[in-house]
């Protein structure tokens, strides 16, 4: 399971727009290649039945992405290699991967109708910190999904995880878990926890929000809310089965803690500088200015328009 891509809407190039079809049938498993692994899944059933109506599956070539979610036309389009349905049939290998990538895949739709709110709702240097915490709900859920469907003849897809880049979380789960096996809570708090501790884990959920941060520089403001609240952060990470939280009173210390959104990868922490930089100023040429209304007066006609002359988009840049 690698870095979801849940926060932001996005439509692959190689997917054709969705076409509606008023005939199509209302499950979003129907036909698709790993339906029966999903259903047993109690979670990924629930999930289905908060995304609502008008949601669909699809699969295309995305080229070493997981899956992309749009959530303007309401399409998951989940990575099948560019395999056909009859190669996926002849390979354990690729439909236990298909069946972790649907799963993640459920769940990162499940979080981007959340998780843009939540982004543009709060200040932007909290975004590193919101970004991983949906990157390391989105495994947690995973983990639990594909532990539910183990017993039912899918145990194959168990043992892909615990081989994969989120073995160690697959193990603090089941460790916990099966110490106490009634409520698997502390169990997915655990291993929420243990997302944390892997840099790699980090850096690439750090730099997904930086790439989307680029996206949208144009538009960014150091408004919103200063602080994660302990809400805001139990939001993110509900039991679709239980319809609360599972991080206990650990949502308050991630809350309350800044060390939790320290970054620490060189690169990283310099690209978000220079990004918080670059919100808010105006740039004529090569003057930099903190106060877009004194670049309109220094430089009329180049940041706003002055009296009969057009703004200069190309030299003027906010």
């Amino acid at each position: 399971m690698a870095r979801p891509t849940t926060i932001r809407k996005t439509t692959s190039p190689t997917v054709a727009r969705r076409v509606i079809d008023c005939a199509a049938p209302d499950d979003m498993l129907t036909d698709w290649p790993v339906a029966d692994a999903i259903r047993e899944s109690d979670t990924a059933m629930a999930l289905i039945a908060d995304l609502g109506d008008g949601w669909m599956l699809a699969g295309a070539d995305l080229d070493g992405r997981e899956w992309d979610i749009d959530t303007e036309d309401r399409v998951i389009t989940v990575d099948t290699a560019g395999l056909t349905p009859c190669a996926l049939a002849r390979s354990k290998h690729f439909q236990n991967l298909l069946i972790l990538r649907t799963l993640g895949a459920l769940r990162a739709a499940w979080q981007a109708e959340r998780g843009e709110d939540a982004l543009f709702m709060h200040r932007i240097d909290l975004w590193p910190l919101l970004g991983r915490i949906v990157a390391a709900d989105t495994a947690v859920m995973t983990l639990r999904m594909v532990h539910e469907i183990r017993d039912a003849g899918f145990d194959a897809a168990w043992r892909h995880v615990l081989g994969d880049d989120h073995g160690d979380m697959a193990a603090e789960y089941v460790r916990t878990f099966d110490a106490a096996p009634d409520d698997d809570a502390p169990a997915l708090g655990r291993a929420f926890l243990h997302w944390f501790k892997k840099p790699a884990r980090l850096r690439a959920s750090d730099f997904e929000i930086l790439a989307l941060m680029d996206e949208n520089l144009a538009n960014l403001t150091h408004d919103g809310r200063g602080t994660l609240g302990e809400g805001a952060i139990r939001c993110l990470t509900i039991d679709p089965l239980s319809g609360g939280s599972y991080l206990g009173p650990v949502a308050g210390e991630i809350a309350g803690n800044p060390a939790w959104r320290s970054i620490a990868d060189p690169v990283a922490e310099a690209h978000f500088a220079q990004i918080m930089d670059e919100i808010g100023t105006t740039r004529v040429g090569h003057v930099a200015l903190r106060d877009s209304r004194l670049a309109a007066r220094l430089f009329p006609g180049h940041c706003a328009p002055a009296a009969g002359v057009d703004a200069d988009p190309d030299l003027c840049v906010k």
